[in-house]
């Protein structure tokens, strides 16, 4: 059989047609854009500055501005921006680096922040299993772009499992970037750890939210996050807000698989 027709990638493609016209018919996208535009408002970020600064630094770094991502912007570039404007933020931590694409924007963001990233070991199995790793050609490419993003003079790049966090770090952050693993059990010890190592007013932001206790899962996403910061807000009283991550269609007319990004300010 094609390997480009196995029954698996098949129904995969029909669920995505399906899903592209029964939700894409029902999906309200100047209804979000306003309810998304009044949650800044509250947080007090003013999105359309927010915008401008992100913009211009897409620029500088010869990338298509953010309404010509083509659905791949999402909005905790924006939040970073909004989150800019309004505070003096000296220290940064993102839990799970990637390629250190977001790394390198947050330096451009906060020109005046150290920032130190955290992304697993290369000899961590999850690392070689996930994203094709486990391909040579792939792994090299990776490998020599996320170098390449983190050359700035500014980030500092740790290699380790972040459950080992807190016997390493000792000191604490303005603003936070979670954006890790988003199963149990690494999404709930990232969100407690990045919880007490946050200073006080300093800012918690989570990644890939699914807002819906039973909404999708896979090996990369999954409601999850939403109970442990559900449970953290109750506990401590700190309000989360949750921002619609992407506005394409493609991304955000199921309802059940739609991402957020959690915001969170520790009182």
């Amino acid at each position: 059989m094609n390997k480009y027709l196995t029954p698996k990638k098949y129904l995969k493609k029909a669920q995505y047609y399906w899903d592209k016209i029964y939700y894409g018919c029902r999906y309200n996208l100047e209804n979000l854009r306003m309810i998304e535009k009044q949650k800044f408002n509250e947080m007090g970020f003013k999105y359309d500055d927010a915008l401008e600064k992100l913009n211009n630094i897409l620029c500088e770094l010869g990338k298509p501005n953010f309404a010509s991502q083509k659905g791949m912007g999402s909005i905790h570039w924006v939040l970073f921006c909004g989150v800019s404007h309004i505070e003096s933020i000296n220290n940064i931590l993102e839990i799970g680096t990637y390629d250190g694409e977001t790394a390198l924007l947050l330096s451009k963001i906060f020109p005046n922040s150290t920032i130190t990233t955290v992304d697993l070991p290369d000899s961590d199995p999850i690392f070689s299993k996930s994203y094709q790793r486990d391909d040579p050609d792939i792994r090299k490419s990776f490998k020599d772009r996320q170098k390449q993003n983190l050359l700035h003079p500014r980030i500092t790049f740790l290699q380790v499992n972040s459950f080992f966090i807190p016997g390493i770090l000792n000191q604490k952050f303005d603003l936070i970037w979670i954006d890790g693993g988003h199963l149990y059990p690494e999404i709930a010890w990232d969100i407690c750890n990045a919880y007490h190592l946050c200073n006080q007013s300093g800012w918690l932001m989570c990644d890939d939210v699914i807002p819906e206790k039973n909404g999708f899962r896979d090996n990369y996403i999954s409601p999850d996050s939403l109970n442990v910061l559900e449970y953290l807000s109750q506990r401590t009283g700190d309000r989360v807000t949750y921002f619609l991550k992407r506005e394409s269609p493609e991304w955000s007319a199921n309802p059940h698989k739609r991402k957020y990004v959690a915001v969170m300010r520790k009182s």
